[in-house]
């Protein structure tokens, strides 16, 4: 089982804002100090929903602050950038960061349109624009320099520079959850991130992409690659007790879903259904503007959380491996949780439950 944080951290206000971005910088160079493989940087911008935004320039910072851990996205929002400009960015991480980029894809937020519409765009027709937003970057990796016109792009990209450490380009890692995205990155080779599906729910996924895989033709060497680099998204906390952990990540549970209600009820435009997004998505309760606040933070809690002692924490982590589950993102910091209480979580996460998953083919294989 190979291990990566993801954390989301909540900035209530403008005034946290500083203080929330030091304390990342400080849980990411605690990460690579514990061992862990990845830190996964996601894209939620300009309500705070997470503290640092926009997780291009953190990336570089943490190049300057780490020296062993890989840095991915998950995801970068195709939908609010150039592909040319995701390109050229991307190479110059992947130097910065001496060849430790992973490249996470993804459309753009399921819920949040206030982010589309701040950069002149919807949500409708983004999955295509990035099928063909990938197309794109793979040939310009491929240094192709001939016109490219689709129907969303029409570039010329006469040469790559810088170019990136990772030949031919950085790993690609896909957001999926529906079947024709996921059935589209088994036929690239892509390895795919999973959102908090419940355990069973994840075991058919991974199911239907390795059948996927092999429909398309994707030589075992290379299936196995992106199944190594495919990867499940849990928050996990870890204290003496699963009553302790419970208790003490409850509070900062509810203030983040009251955020996230106010934010999206607030600030998307009128003409968008919250409670048709929430239905479509792998959360439907935690989402829907209809649940309760008692009846959202259960459903998130009993799907999506991992709260225990060791002992549990462990046990729950061998469920999702059984599952064939092979990477886990790790959402140690969620909501306003206190640093302290996440530093120890992390500390006591590395120190008494990875040993017990160990494997090292894991680990060079994400850096092939």
């Amino acid at each position: 089982m190979r291990f990566g944080t993801h954390p989301l951290p909540l900035s209530p206000t403008a005034d946290d804002d500083l203080r929330v971005i030091g304390e990342q910088l400080d849980q990411i160079e605690l990460a690579d100090r514990l061992g862990f493989e990845h830190c996964w940087l996601t894209e939620h911008l300009l309500s705070g929903e997470s503290g640092f935004g926009d997780p291009i320039p953190l990336a570089g910072a943490i190049s300057q602050r780490t020296s062993r851990i890989r840095v991915g996205f998950a995801v970068l929002q195709m939908a609010l950038t150039h592909p040319t400009r995701v390109f050229l960015q991307a190479n110059l991480l992947d130097n910065l960061l001496e060849g430790r980029l992973t490249l996470g894809i993804g459309r753009g937020s399921a819920f949040n349109e206030y982010e589309y519409v701040a950069f002149g765009a919807r949500s409708d027709g983004q999955r295509e624009r990035m099928f063909e937003a990938l197309d794109l970057l793979e040939r310009a990796w491929a240094r192709d320099a001939s016109p490219f016109a689709g129907e969303f792009f029409s570039v010329s990209i006469p040469d790559v520079r810088p170019r990136p450490v990772q030949q031919p380009h950085p790993p690609i890692v896909l957001s999926v959850l529906s079947d024709e995205t996921l059935r589209w990155a088994a036929g690239r080779g892509y390895g795919v991130m999973m959102p908090r599906l419940p355990v069973e729910r994840a075991r058919e996924r991974l199911g239907f992409y390795r059948r996927a895989m092999a429909e398309a033709d994707v030589p075992e060497t290379a299936a196995e690659q992106a199944l190594e680099r495919s990867t499940l998204l849990r928050s996990i906390y870890v204290a003496d007790s699963d009553e302790q952990a419970e208790e003490e990540v409850r509070e900062a549970t509810f203030r983040l879903h009251a955020h996230l209600q106010r934010t999206r009820q607030g600030y998307n435009p009128t003409d968008v259904d919250n409670r048709a997004l929430a239905q479509q998505n792998a959360s439907p309760v935690w989402s829907s503007p209809e649940s309760t606040p008692e009846e959202a933070v259960a459903s998130l809690m009993s799907r999506g959380f991992i709260l225990g002692s060791p002992e549990t924490v462990r046990s729950r982590i061998a469920e999702l491996e059984e599952a064939g589950v092979r990477g886990l993102m790790i959402t140690f910091t969620w909501g306003d949780m206190g640093h302290e209480r996440v530093l120890r979580s992390m500390s006591r996460f590395a120190a008494e439950v990875m040993p017990h998953f160990a494997r090292e083919p894991a680990a060079s294989a994400a850096r092939d």
